[in-house]
């Protein structure tokens, strides 16, 4: 079916338009925040030809997709004005929660509001960051030089992609939280602007005002944001709407912006800089076990929608270090298992039609997208899920013991190998990356054919 067919049904198990609270996207999930879960016919959505599969956290629905679910989001964001921010203090995804506040998971509630702030930016990060590494190669292979236009012209991407991410994270935040997403944007846009950013000796009615390069965060606007929200909803709610359009953004603005500056941006800054140093000294020191460990849990994160947390952490490392050696490397090991398992699986079925899934979706795990190979072969014939996670443990020990880096955030796989070109020019980490694929891939492959699958299924 087309697009918009696969929209129409997809919100029509929903419960329609008037269910949907908020709508936002990943590489392969449509993610929707649902007002009320009686109406929601899970079994429907599951049996939409072109729904891979379904999974719920809290009060939201992640209907897996595959790679198209751009369009497919492009299409259903047609059917209706979903999180726009101007409901004001109306339904919103957090009031709905506080509804449910004996039922609260706050560790999915947390993920679930990181991914729906920062999957969406996740476009703009791999263009940048995949510009970054192609400019990489094109100075380490074929000579161009950084005094050129090309080049100048070219990096401009990855320098906007990462300069302004706070702009495009303040919008994602303030769209999650149901309030206005463009002042969202402004919080954002001040923190990178001239007059904030690095600046010193700043103050505010006397009060100073801690320096700090806001360009590459994310935390200070997130927390900028979240403040906001306090800030904007009683005024949306009590400001009389003969002058809401003018009182409402100035007096969220003028409350919300030296709040920020003042106190949340430098605790975010802090808290960024910590976790940042936190996680190189756990890959220091436990290196070669904590990225087997998350190799060998690809699979079970992606498959739960709590790999999304580690997210913050990832782009934290990036920007206080300029490359991530934890999470980074033990994905691509998972992906690469996955694909490992997915494809093993396929020489063990029968039916023509699942043999052609099973290869397919092992092929695009391998390219660094899984949800396919996850939902369409590893849960179903379970063994393979199993054994995934030895090969992901396999070439993720390896990625730890050889310290193996990611120089651009792109998600890991043969598709994105230049992402692990070392910007000095030498060869050595690349080449440990293509042999953490080797072994994740066939560590998985030889495990499936010991293992199996289990029998019966989609024969």
């Amino acid at each position: 079916m087309s697009n918009k067919e696969l929209s129409e049904e997809i919100l029509s198990g929903f419960g329609g338009k008037d269910n949907i609270l908020n709508a936002t996207h990943c590489a392969t999930r449509l993610r929707l925040t649902i007002k009320n879960e009686d109406v929601v016919n899970e079994e429907s959505v599951k049996e939409i030809k072109g729904v891979l599969g379904l999974v719920k956290n809290e009060n939201e629905y992640q209907v897996i997709i595959g790679t198209s679910v751009g369009a497919v989001y492009l299409e259903f964001s047609k059917l209706g004005d979903f999180g726009s921010g101007d409901k004001g203090g109306g339904d919103s995804a957090t009031t709905v929660a506080s509804q449910n506040k004996e039922k609260k998971n706050y560790y999915l509630i947390a993920t679930d509001f990181i991914a729906g702030t920062v999957l969406p930016t996740l476009p703009i990060i791999v263009a940048g960051g995949m510009m970054s590494a192609v400019l990489v190669m094109c100075k380490t292979f074929f000579n161009l030089s950084t005094e050129t236009g090309t080049y100048s012209v070219l990096n401009s991407i990855y320098t906007a992609a990462f300069t302004f991410l706070p702009i495009f994270v303040g919008y994602n935040a303030a769209k999650k939280l149901t309030i206005n997403p463009m002042l969202g944007s402004l919080l954002g846009a001040v923190l990178v602007s001239p007059d904030i950013s690095g600046v010193e000796k700043l103050d505010f009615l006397g009060v100073p005002v801690t320096t700090a390069n806001y360009g590459s965060t994310i935390l200070p606007v997130i927390f900028g944001v979240l403040f906001m929200a306090l800030v904007y909803r009683p005024l949306d709610k009590y400001i009389p709407k003969e002058v809401k359009f003018f009182f409402v953004p100035l007096l969220t603005m003028l409350i919300t912006v030296p709040v920020t500056l003042v106190c949340l941006a430098p605790i975010g800054t802090w808290l960024g800089q910590w976790i940042g140093i936190g996680l190189l000294w756990m890959n220091t020191n436990l290196g070669w076990l904590s990225v087997g460990v998350i190799g060998a849990a690809s699979a079970f994160l992606v498959f739960t929608g709590t790999g999304t947390g580690l997210y913050a952490a990832i782009f934290l490392a990036f920007s206080e270090n300029g490359f991530e050696n934890f999470i980074m490397p033990g994905m691509l090991a998972g992906n690469l298992a996955i694909g490992g398992a997915a494809i093993a699986a396929m020489t063990l079925v029968k039916d023509k039609d699942t043999k052609a899934m099973a290869f397919s979706s092992g092929l695009t795990a391998v390219f660094g997208i899984t949800e396919p190979a996850i939902f369409g072969v590893l849960i179903p014939y379970q063994k393979p899920f199993i054994s995934a996670a030895i090969g992901g443990g396999i070439g993720g020990l390896f990625a730890g013991l050889t310290h193996v880096a990611e120089y651009a955030f792109v998600s890991p796989g043969v598709a994105s190998i230049v992402a692990f070109i070392n910007p000095d020019g030498t060869h050595k980490n690349l080449i440990m990356a293509i042999g953490t694929m080797v072994l994740a891939f066939a560590g998985a492959f030889i495990a499936t054919k010991i293992i199996g699958i289990k029998e019966g299924v989609g024969e």
